[in-house]
């Protein structure tokens, strides 16, 4: 049986989208991050933003090393997004969500 939503539509299965560079644009103060996320800057950037909000990513990162920087980045945004959704502190894009025909809100959370 589906458990409402903090917004009173059933969860449907609690299904909700992350975008990291919506969440970096978060981060950042709900503005766009300059340089390129494959640049040293822009690798930079996204690593301080999410230091500063707590999340802070090892120089040594293991097997997960093997991939690209970027896309260890990526997915700590989107577990930044994953726990403020999991807090209920989470924000909608677009702010208030569209709905689908079941009433269940469609929107990049961050």
């Amino acid at each position: 049986m589906p458990t409402p939503c903090r917004d009173g539509a059933e969860d449907g299965g609690r299904l909700f989208e992350a975008h990291p560079e919506v969440s970096f644009w978060a981060l950042a103060g709900k503005t766009p991050l300059g340089p390129r996320k494959k640049s040293w800057a822009g690798q930079m950037a996204r690593r301080s933003l999410l230091e500063a909000a707590g999340v802070a990513l090892p120089d040594a990162l293991g097997e997960a090393g093997r991939v690209p920087p970027d896309d260890v980045l990526d997915a700590a945004a989107a577990a930044w997004s994953a726990h403020r959704i999991a807090q209920g502190s989470a924000s909608p894009l677009p702010d208030p969500p569209e709905r689908d025909r079941h009433g269940r809100p469609i929107a990049i959370w961050y």
